[in-house]
């Protein structure tokens, strides 16, 4: 009976148990026949390790591309600041922005102070371009005025949309340009322009970058100035060495020389023939050009920092053509002298007006070397109280070479300014080039009485009138002094920089020099220092009258004075330089 009772729940029990167990192996069974789960897993990990993997290999590529961007700006800035021209900056800098900056074209503009314009940098085979800075009232300025007048870089995202010119490339109006000027110690030497065809947004990296070329592209323009100011300077040492040695030598030759003509003349009035008669006359005549000759040596090659004096323009310019006809008629160039024959006369250095006026006689001649019809035409005119000299060749246009333009009137513009003039070159379609040289004729006189030297004419030797030397950027301020300086009788020498001033009275006295202290170049501090020994007094211009700076800066020979200048101020100023100045002048005419 006991078994019998136990039988159900055995069974019962092995009939759980026998569930469990084929639960269990059908749950094994179907965790055997699932997919394997770790290979999504594994998918995942290749997918980010390739993702890391392109990233990298997109990150060295552009750390590789932004080193050779940076090599190639490192010597980009190289090549800029050992460029010997501003035509070969452009030429760098057009090379290497195109990739780098992805623009299509690059242009410099560098400023001229004298005609007050914006010059663009000719590249080769392209024609000058000129923007004024001053506009009518109701004309929009270009670009890059508008960007050397504020000093800031410019963006023109989109030129059709943009009140500003840009229509000044040969190609056509670009659609974006980049604005940057060209700052060297404070001052605005020019604009750098970066033209696009397509519109664009300039990145700050950009910007950033185009600013830092346009820095060192000012430098290397600021020092291509101050190597032209030192080579001047240095040809003015060695011209001075060159005229001691000479001046020497000559006096030497001159007594032999003047010997040989006067013995040569009173052996030709006792001689017994005709024939003996010629060739003594001959002799004397030769013995008075080799004269002649030296003198005209001594003249050219001395270092002229003597008084100025009348110069004969008319004269000079006659004998310069003798000097060159032999020359000429070798090499087939015909002159026509339309010199007139009236004595006019310039005050200041016959020396440096000769080297001048014959270094523009002989560049003509050189141009003519690629001309089939040589001819050279020297004509003179007056026009008021100056005095036109215009020297007219068939050469080639001159600006074709704008090196040799630079080198013939660099030298040219600052003598003649030295004397109250102007130089220029003329050049215009469908006529021969030809140089323009405009003087002030002495004393406004013209005839036998300019030919005198002021004592010999009648008139004390304190009517010599005074030369000053004015260094103002400010126009307004200038032509103020100008006005006040001419009616006192005086002749005012304006130059736009400090260095420009100093070269000038390396080569010739002034008896005033009016320096602003807002002057571009070297400091007035320095300035005053090395002037000193040159001009009779140096007058610093202030923005107001600073009593401190009076009482340390005046003494002497020194002034100070506040813009505008007054009648008062200049009248003291004039007391203490004038009577100076008398003694000098009856050096001069005595």
């Amino acid at each position: 009976m006991h078994a019998r009772t136990a039988s159900p729940v055995g069974s019962s029990a092995s009939a759980h148990i026998d569930r469990n167990f084929h639960d269990f192996a059908h749950g094994v069974t179907g965790l055997m026949l699932q997919p394997v789960g770790w290979m999504p897993a594994v998918a995942a990990v290749f997918g980010i390790l390739l993702i890391i993997g392109i990233v990298l290999v997109d990150r060295q590529r552009r750390t590789h591309r932004d080193r050779a961007r940076l090599r190639k700006i490192y010597g980009l800035g190289e090549e800029i600041l050992s460029a010997p021209s501003a035509e070969l900056i452009l030429k760098y800098l057009a090379e290497t922005l195109p990739e780098v900056l992805r623009v299509s074209r690059v242009l410099i503009y560098l400023h001229n102070r004298s005609t007050k314009t914006l010059e663009a940098v000719a590249a080769e085979g392209e024609p000058p371009v000129s923007l004024p800075l001053v506009l009518p009232p109701n004309e929009s300025p270009a670009g890059a005025v508008a960007c050397f007048q504020f000093r800031r870089a410019l963006a023109v995202p989109d030129s059709g949309q943009s009140p500003l010119q840009t229509r000044n490339t040969v190609e056509g109006r670009p659609r974006s340009v980049l604005f940057v000027p060209l700052l060297a110690q404070g001052d605005a030497l020019g604009v750098l322009s970066l033209e696009c065809q397509r519109s664009r947004t300039f990145s700050d990296d950009d910007r950033e970058l185009a600013q830092h070329l346009a820095k060192q592209a000012a430098a290397a323009i600021r020092l291509l100035e101050q190597r032209t100011v030192q080579e001047r300077l240095f040809r003015t040492e060695k011209m001075a060495a060159v005229g001691r040695l000479i001046s020497g030598v000559v006096n030497e030759l001159r007594a032999p020389l003047s010997s040989a003509a006067s013995l040569a003349s009173r052996a030709a009035e006792q001689a017994r023939s005709a024939a003996e008669e010629r060739e003594l006359g001959a002799i004397a005549a030769e013995s008075r050009k080799a004269m002649e000759i030296v003198d005209r040596l001594v003249s050219y090659a001395e270092a002229e920092q003597s008084e100025a004096r009348p110069v004969a323009i008319g004269a000079l310019l006659r004998n310069l053509i003798e000097f060159r006809e032999a020359d000429w008629k070798a090499s087939g160039i015909r002159v026509l002298d339309y010199t007139t024959r009236e004595p006019l006369h310039v005050l200041g250095s016959q020396g440096q007006l000769e080297q001048v006026l014959l270094n523009l006689l002989v560049h003509a001649e050189q141009s003519l070397s690629e001309s089939g019809q040589k001819l050279i035409t020297v004509r003179t005119s007056v026009l008021g109280k100056r005095l036109l000299i215009e020297i007219t060749f068939t050469g080639p246009p001159v600006s074709n070479k704008p090196g040799d333009a630079a080198s013939v009137l660099g030298v040219a513009r600052s003598v003649i300014a030295g004397h109250g003039g102007e130089v220029r070159l003329i050049e215009k379609n469908n006529s021969d080039p030809r140089f323009e040289i405009e003087l002030p004729i002495t004393g406004g006189q013209r005839g036998a009485a300019a030919a005198a030297p002021p004592a010999a004419a009648g008139k004390p030797a304190s009517a010599v009138p005074l030369t000053a030397l004015v260094i103002e950027p400010d126009e307004a301020t200038l032509n103020h002094l100008v006005g006040q300086l001419s009616a006192r009788g005086a002749r005012a020498v304006p130059v736009e920089n400090a260095d420009k001033g100093l070269e000038l009275t390396q080569r010739m006295r002034f008896d005033l020099a009016f320096c602003s202290v807002h002057a571009p170049g070297l400091n007035w501090v320095e300035l005053s220092e090395r002037m000193q020994p040159r001009v009779g007094a140096f007058v610093l211009i202030s923005d107001r009258y600073d009593p401190e700076l009076a009482a340390d800066f005046e003494t002497g020979n020194r002034f100070v004075v506040a813009r505008p200048v007054r009648e008062a101020e200049l009248e003291r100023i004039w007391n203490v330089v004038k009577p100076s100045a008398v003694p000098l002048v009856k050096e001069r005419v005595g």
